[in-house]
């Protein structure tokens, strides 16, 4: 039996209802279209892309995703992703520590709060089908749960015996107007954005006018500033037919004089959230307004299409890690500069057994 089968059937014995995700892509898709709140992570485009970046960085993954259902009826999501590296199975979301199921909004209280204590019940038993390491989990997304309030699937973990971890995500209230979100830039960033303006021709690609000409080139300055190609061409391919589907776009500033790409950034969404996620500077105009203008072009657009919510980045510090690095400081910083909001997020770690 392969570690699917064994996964699943774990998931049986634990009292839990669903059909994998694997083999009802659409119906994942239709539940996905349901929910009040839609978080990035969820979407089956970057399920697709970090399964596929993953494989590319040496790991061996599985899509163990489930819908969840109720007396047959489909009511919430389950992302899981099972990652192999070095010889070490780990139960994860995308690599990352679980997150927390999503349930429709007609989903009652008593369902879902069984569906958690099963769903612990079945965690923390997992070394017995061959999964390894340390196990962790996460609070769900801000769309769903606000800094304060700590959910069924926390109190559940703590019943397990879990030490919780905090750690700290950056978000645009984008609800709030332009010159709100504006106020709480950092208040050196103001001119720099207004220089920036004036100084570069600038562009939103979208599923209207992206053509492979402009995506090539963001990828190319990327490959310059990296010093190397740090990923295969399919995953590039794959973030293409996001901003194709709309789904995605992509913000590219240019010389005015030469036409050369000076910077661009690259960032998914749904109809409610959107993520930064790729992003390339010209490294030569390191002392100038790049990443400003990108950012304040890129929430101009997002409020223009109705998201509710702009995630940043995790806001990282130096004493919390020795494996974080003074780069990730920095950029975590400048990030800082634009948030209207920092968010608890909750790390659930549970005792091996």
């Amino acid at each position: 039996m392969d570690i699917i089968s064994k996964f699943f059937n774990q998931l049986s014995l634990n009292g839990i209802e669903f059909i994998p995700r694997h083999t009802n892509h659409e119906i994942w898709n239709d539940q996905f279209a349901q929910l009040d709140y839609q978080p990035v992570e969820y979407a089956a485009d970057m399920i697709n892309y970090q399964n596929a970046y993953l494989s590319q960085n040496g790991s061996k993954t599985a899509d163990l995703s489930i819908i969840i259902l109720s007396g047959g009826k489909a009511c919430g999501l389950w992302l899981l992703t099972a990652v192999k590296m070095n010889d070490q199975l780990k139960l994860t979301s995308l690599g990352q520590p679980i997150l927390a199921p999503l349930f429709l909004d007609s989903t009652t209280r008593k369902l879902r709060k069984r569906f958690c204590s099963n769903a612990m019940n079945c965690l923390t038993t997992i070394s017995e089908i061959g999964f390894h390491g340390s196990l962790m989990t996460q609070q769900g997304p801000i769309g769903v749960n606000r800094e304060t309030v700590l959910t069924d699937w926390y109190r559940q973990g703590m019943e397990h015996e879990a030490t919780v971890s905090v750690r700290h995500e950056m978000y645009i209230d984008l609800s709030l107007s332009l010159d709100e979100i504006r106020s709480h830039y950092r208040k050196s960033y103001k001119p720099f954005i207004n220089k920036g303006l004036r100084e570069w021709g600038h562009g939103i690609f979208t599923s209207s006018n992206i053509d492979k000409i402009k995506w090539n080139q963001f990828k190319y300055l990327h490959e310059v500033v990296s010093g190397r190609v740090t990923r295969d061409d399919s995953t590039w391919d794959m973030q293409y037919r996001m901003v194709s589907s709309g789904i995605a776009f992509l913000v590219m500033l240019h010389d005015p004089d030469s036409s050369d790409l000076v910077g661009g950034g690259f960032f998914q969404n749904t109809r409610d959230e959107c993520l930064y996620s790729v992003a390339a500077y010209d490294r030569s105009l390191f002392d100038k307004p790049l990443g400003h203008v990108v950012q304040q072009l890129a929430i101009n657009h997002m409020k223009s299409l109705g998201l509710k919510w702009y995630k940043i980045g995790e806001k990282q510090y130096s004493h919390d890690s020795i494996e974080v690095s003074k780069k990730e400081v920095d950029i975590s910083k400048f990030k800082e500069g634009f948030c209207t909001d920092m968010i608890c997020k909750f790390e659930l770690i549970f005792p091996k057994t």
